[in-house]
């Protein structure tokens, strides 16, 4: 115990640099370590109903303490992308940070302990880790919940000046047709670009949906999409919206995606077991 606590110490003391900076938020200490105000502020403005932002505090501190006890390192790939993503991050919220005092390298900061975050379950599911995963079951997992699509959206009303109007029965039906006879262009060997010339101003789109969710589509839509045979195509309606849709190959080819989706997987199966862990990392580490 009496080692755990000076390891824990020395670490610590390695990331103060990491934790401590100027400002005029106050910092907080963790274990009497010093951790940058401007660290607290952007936990305590973002904790939810319910939520401590203390122990989101210490929840980060926990993560990067055991990312250094753990040797792990960053891939440059990984870097280059999260520049990226704070980036976006900032050019949206950058004027709402700047008035709670939260720098950009301050969000930069937090954005790389979610990544030493996804990169500890990597180990935490690895070979030789508590719990490992192997590629096969990820992989598997990947097919049965997400699946990478193109699709192109048809609408079952009419914009006006005073706003939408249901298209007449007429109207759908000629929609729907033409929309089912693009899929059987699709699923008679047409590519997809040229046999949505049969629809009106078809904007093709390429996602990826999962059994977990998908904002951007009625309810239903993964269920539906789940009918629909790799690398072919169909019309689902749901709603005032009809949508020619077609599955493509996301392991392989131009539209693989399972590496950018490995670690949601990954998180999925084994993020409840993993937060277990770094919840009991975090009961290390007090406020005061």
């Amino acid at each position: 115990m009496i080692k755990k606590s000076v390891s824990l110490l020395l670490t610590l003391l390695i990331l103060v640099s990491c934790f401590s900076g100027c400002g005029k938020n106050p910092s907080v200490k963790v274990n009497g370590a010093k951790v940058d105000g401007e660290i607290a502020a952007y936990f305590k403005d973002s904790a939810k109903e319910g939520e401590d932002a203390n122990s989101l505090i210490a929840r980060y501190v926990a993560v990067n303490s055991e990312f250094s006890n753990h040797s792990l390192t960053v891939p440059k790939s990984s870097r280059s992308v999260l520049s990226d993503d704070v980036n976006n991050i900032w050019h949206i919220w950058g004027g709402y940070y700047e008035k709670l005092g939260i720098s950009k390298e301050t969000i930069y900061k937090i954005q790389l302990s979610k990544l030493y975050e996804t990169l500890l379950l990597e180990e935490y599911c690895g070979e030789n880790g508590t719990s490992p995963v192997s590629e096969n079951d990820i992989k598997e997992y990947f097919r049965k919940n997400f699946a990478s699509v193109r699709f192109v959206t048809g609408y079952l009303f009419e914009v006006t000046e005073n706003g939408t109007k249901e298209m007449t029965e007429d109207q759908k039906n000629r929609l729907q047709k033409s929309f089912g006879t693009a899929a059987e262009e699709v699923n008679g060997g047409t590519g997809i670009e040229e046999a949505v010339k049969l629809l009106d101003s078809a904007e093709i789109h390429n996602t990826v949906v999962n059994s977990k969710g998908n904002d951007n589509f009625p309810d239903g839509f993964w269920d539906e999409v789940q009918k629909i045979e790799m690398n072919k195509a169909g019309v689902i309606q749901l709603g005032s919206y009809v949508f020619l849709v077609q599955k493509v190959n996301g392991e392989e080819g131009e539209f693989e995606c399972y590496s950018q989706y490995r670690s949601d997987c990954l998180y999925q199966m084994k993020g409840e077991e993993f937060e277990k862990t770094v919840s009991l990392w975090a009961e290390q580490y007090k406020i005061n």
